[in-house]
């Protein structure tokens, strides 16, 4: 695939290979623990408990002796001392009512709105905290393990002819290379997994349909890693590499199971498109960002990973009736919208398309599933249940 899409980075890692890497640079000589004490910096150069020769050695690099009588003396940096905030004084009531002090309150108020617009316009990333958590076991030890970050953008529909623009990003994961690939995919949020999205406009409060089947891949560095774990789970990969032998400039591709395949398993190039499809042509484009040491400053849990750090979330789709609530629904082939489709709300729906229960017109109706994440900590966009649309 590399001889179509050209890679800009000529390093591919091996991740088993970089933490054997790692591990002779961290433990020489056969060392089983980390360097970090001084006993340890001995042991390693080979002193032997001369504590006398080390202390000399120490002496002779010690920092204080970068120093000399001339150099420029540091003023400390201290930010509250830098100045003062001036005192705010109230406006009287009385002075409320000349139009000057009208003015300013006024613009006032304009500016604070429009700094709260920019700050949700631009602010489309959410971020997770990341702490210990004391009550799980800490089972990871710093160094011994390989950190992956994987990037996932939204998927997105190409149409042949139209220029593509920038994928939006849409998550983030901590990865542990002992991990397998499926425990990834598990995690993975995409609104398609809430489907198949069925008509429902004789019956808009019937329940939901059952979820459909689970299958996916991972194409990674000409490989397809499927996920074959339940026998009703489909090879979608078998299709694409009939069709990549006929074209005879792709090359090679082959395929393994995504439940055996551990991320250490892998060889890729930093920052080159991987590519993870289910519900059958749902695709999303993914990246490997960084792959490091797992640090003393990440989080020592096996349980929590993969992780979410962070993903992005778009703005709440409105409704076009009423432009308030959030829209749940989405009407195709209307004979009484100017849209098509048209996204609407739960209240518009049975009080536009619907008398008594009744369905007025011609239309297809489906459920609206948002593509947002959502977290305790996050405000809601108001429901129909929350707003008053008399």
């Amino acid at each position: 695939m590399e001889s179509i899409y050209k890679p800009k980075t000529e390093k591919v890692v091996s991740v088993w290979n970089a933490l054997s890497e790692y591990q002779k640079e961290l433990y020489p000589d056969g060392m089983n623990r980390f360097v970090d004490t001084d006993l340890d910096i001995m042991e390693a150069m080979g002193f032997d408990g001369n504590t006398t020769e080390f202390d000399k050695l120490l002496e002779s690099v010690d920092v204080a002796q970068l120093s000399s009588p001339k150099d420029i003396p540091v003023r400390s940096f201290v930010p509250y001392k830098l100045g003062v905030k001036p005192k705010i004084i109230p406006i009287p009531q009385k002075a409320s009512r000349f139009q000057c002090i009208q003015r300013v309150l006024a613009r006032k108020t304009e500016q604070q709105q429009r700094n709260i617009d920019v700050k949700l316009r631009y602010n489309r990333h959410k971020y997770m905290k990341k702490k210990q958590d004391l009550e799980s076991s800490h089972d990871l030890v710093p160094f011994k393990e390989m950190l992956l970050i994987l990037r996932f953008y939204e998927p997105f529909k190409y149409k042949p002819g139209r220029r593509l623009g920038h994928p939006k990003f849409n998550q983030e994961f901590y990865v542990l290379s002992s991990q397998y690939l499926t425990e990834l995919k598990d995690k993975i949020y995409c609104h398609c997994d809430s489907g198949p999205f069925y008509e429902i406009s004789e019956n808009p409060k019937q329940k939901p349909s059952e979820p459909s089947s689970q299958s996916g891949f991972f194409f990674i560095t000409d490989t397809f890693y499927n996920d074959l774990r339940d026998a009703s789970n489909k090879d979608y990969s078998s299709v694409i590499q009939k069709w990549a032998e006929r074209q005879g400039l792709i090359g090679e591709l082959t395929s393994k199971s995504m439940e055996e395949t551990r991320f250490g398993d892998l060889k890729f190039r930093l920052g080159y498109p991987q590519v993870y499809q289910h519900q059958g042509n749902c695709e999303h484009l993914f990246v490997v960002s960084d792959c490091r040491l797992l640090a003393a400053t990440d989080i020592l849990s096996r349980a929590r990973y993969p992780w979410l750090n962070c993903y992005g979330f778009s703005r709440d789709v409105p409704c076009n009736i009423c432009g308030h609530c959030q829209a749940q629904f989405v009407v195709h082939n209307s004979n009484r919208h100017i849209f098509d489709p048209a996204y609407v709300c739960e209240t518009c729906l049975n009080t536009y398309h619907y008398v008594d229960g009744q369905k007025i017109g011609e239309f297809n109706l489906y459920e609206y599933s948002q593509t947002l994440m959502r977290t305790n900590d996050e405000p809601m966009a108001p429901s129909c249940s929350q707003t008053n649309t008399s």
